[in-house]
């Protein structure tokens, strides 16, 4: 009898310890599939709360050490929700990345009992009061996509526009038909506002009749936004997949395709000494093949650059790669280049130290 008694005192000190050490936290059910921790929420009339993580993830990291265990978030979180724990690259967590469309982490997301999202947040918080501030938003009916959809076909204004698209980009839902309606928006400051514009070009393929009709009205756009802004805009909807096609990684873009992304960034005018401005030029000769036209590029242009600008030194490493497809007289042309640069270095390595001594020697 004693010995019971002694193990059940024991088993409320362990008891008592763990809830202890979770700090009264988010409780998150383990071990448990999507389709169980769904059939737990329904028997206990409760929501699902789902985490997307990935191991290599650090702001999911700090939310599960720093703002999950924190009594605030398990009082707020354990009456209404099961929660789980998903990493996405993961078993089961393979599957819902894709059915989600889960784009970045961390990713949390609210669903009913039955199944249906009700919305979702993206991206860590920095403290828990924010963290519950924006739960609380996520959860109103109105702030859901549904909700937002349902406020914008009622009134197509700014304001709901904006909502929406976000939501929809958040959601991985297109929000181009979103975007589009709202640039008949009578009201020029808000047509061109930077936020929505950015928005706009992030969302539209260069290539695209879309993005066309934008060109159409480029001097409204410097009007309000200013041409270098409206430059570096239209150079991001292609900056990062010209590096592909230089770099030859895998992409869907033909020689006219990138020919198109070359010119049009000759007639941006970007500071003549920005290195990545060359890029689509260097992908387009990759395309090509044109070695020539490659290392005459460098010999000319790129050789005087700052080598403070590090991009350039992108560009040389993307000139190097090369090499081993070239026939022996570019090989020999493209050594010559870089032994040029070398010896240039040198040079002018040596006159700084000669001007050195000659201050010291003349203390």
């Amino acid at each position: 009898m004693e010995l019971k008694k002694y193990l059940s005192l024991l088993l409320m000190f362990v008891c008592s310890a763990t809830l202890y050490a979770q700090g009264g936290g988010i409780q998150f059910v383990k071990g448990i599939s999507f389709k169980e921790a769904l059939a737990k929420a329904k028997k206990e009339n409760k929501q699902l709360f789902m985490d997307c993580y990935t191991s290599w993830c650090v702001p999911c990291a700090k939310m599960a050490k720093e703002i999950f265990p924190l009594k605030e978030c398990g009082d707020y979180f354990n009456p209404k929700f099961i929660n789980i724990q998903v990493d996405m690259e993961k078993g089961e967590g393979v599957e819902l990345m894709k059915k989600l469309n889960v784009q970045s982490f961390p990713t949390f997301i609210f669903f009913d009992a039955d199944g249906n999202e009700l919305n979702r947040i993206m991206g860590g918080s920095p403290d828990s009061k924010s963290f519950l501030k924006r739960v609380d938003e996520a959860l109103k009916p109105g702030n859901s996509l549904k909700g937002l959809q349902d406020a914008f076909d009622k009134e197509s204004n700014y304001e709901n526009g904006m909502k929406l698209v976000k939501a929809q980009i958040d959601h991985g839902v297109d929000p181009s038909a979103t975007l589009d309606k709202m640039y008949l928006n009578p009201w020029e400051s808000q047509r061109y506002s930077t936020e929505y514009m950015q928005l706009v070009f992030s969302t539209t393929d260069f290539r695209s009749p879309r993005f066309d009709r934008l060109m159409f009205d480029r001097q409204k756009m410097n009007k309000y936004l200013g041409k270098e802004v409206v430059n570096d805009m239209i150079f991001n909807t292609y900056r990062k997949d010209m590096y592909l096609v230089a770099a030859e990684r895998p992409h869907n873009y033909t020689k006219e395709d990138v020919r198109k992304a070359a010119f049009l960034t000759a007639m941006l005018e970007l500071p003549i000494d920005m290195a990545e401005s060359y890029l689509p030029q260097l992908a387009l000769y990759v395309l090509e093949k044109d070695y020539d036209a490659m290392i005459r590029l460098f010999e000319n242009t790129i050789k005087f650059i700052p080598s403070t600008d590090t991009f350039k030194g992108i560009l040389n490493g993307l000139l190097s790669a090369q090499y081993k497809k070239m026939d022996p007289a570019h090989q020999k042309q493209l050594e010559q280049y870089f032994q040029h640069c070398v010896d240039s270095s040198n040079y002018d390595a040596k006159i700084m130290q000669g001007m050195l001594n000659g201050l010291k020697n003349n203390k």
